[in-house]
């Protein structure tokens, strides 16, 4: 099912508006629509007790490009408690360029707001000053309206860099302002600013190669190990499919 007739592209779906900018913006740059496995494509499930049973659906979508992106793609969560965008560029390992990282959730009663250019390598060696000038004006702005979430620990600080936009808000209108208008706008900042950079970025040498591959590997492996929305969606999907979405889509390698 193609997810442009699904309730991922329409208003009554949070995310909307920021999954049409990232498969808007990705089709410019040629990229080609990777063929996802139908049981991770589009799933309805339900959730709940006998008595309080609630429907959720799930979308995955995702591209790739010839030489720049090993893969894009995008999870879309939709329920009455629960919805849910989270994107994931892996860069092709010949070019030293670092993920680009979103995961925002809303809970039963609260949203969680997570944006990054998230490093596969020691910082130093991944970002230059001109860039990590620009997120961190880029973040600035954007957390002159969003609340800082509190501090993350040092295990989980290593898979992000000083640009984290990272932000704890409660249900209710004022933060369904902020989302549509602040973040959206921070959102598409930082996608614009990663694909030029991705996009113009020039070949890294071989070892520089070998150490982006073993970086991502391990990023991609933490994930796995430790993703935070395990329990989640066990909760509404349960725990094999969980595992297998967890292991064979979302941070394969």
């Amino acid at each position: 099912m193609l997810i442009q007739s699904t309730i991922f592209y329409r208003p009554d779906w949070k995310w909307h508006n920021f999954l049409k900018y990232v498969i808007n913006n990705l089709s410019k740059y040629n990229c080609l629509e990777k063929i996802i496995p139908t049981e991770y494509s589009y799933k309805d499930s339900t959730y709940g007790s006998k008595k309080s049973k609630k429907n959720v659906n799930l979308s995955t979508w995702g591209v790739t490009h010839k030489k720049r992106i090993k893969l894009a793609r995008a999870v879309c969560i939709n329920s009455p408690n629960y919805s849910v965008l989270n994107f994931l560029i892996i860069p092709n390992t010949l070019y030293n360029v670092p993920f680009f990282g979103v995961d925002f959730v809303s809970l039963p009663n609260s949203h969680l707001l997570v944006l990054d250019f998230q490093p596969s390598l020691k910082l130093e060696n991944q970002f230059s000053n001109k860039l990590l000038e620009q997120l961190i004006k880029l973040k600035t702005r954007c957390h002159s309206s969003l609340p800082l979430a509190e501090k993350m620990s040092g295990d989980v600080a290593r898979f992000f860099s000083p640009g984290l936009i990272w932000s704890k808000l409660p249900k209710e209108e004022s933060s369904d302002f902020l989302i549509a208008n602040q973040l959206y706008t921070s959102f598409t900042e930082y996608l614009s600013l990663y694909l030029e950079i991705l996009f113009e970025s020039q070949e890294a040498n071989l070892g520089v190669q070998k150490d982006l591959i073993n970086g991502q590997n391990n990023y991609l492996k933490y994930r796995r190990d430790n993703d935070p929305a395990r329990p989640m969606l066990s909760s509404l999907f349960g725990k094999e499919f969980t595992e297998s979405l967890i292991k064979e889509v979302l941070f394969t390698t």
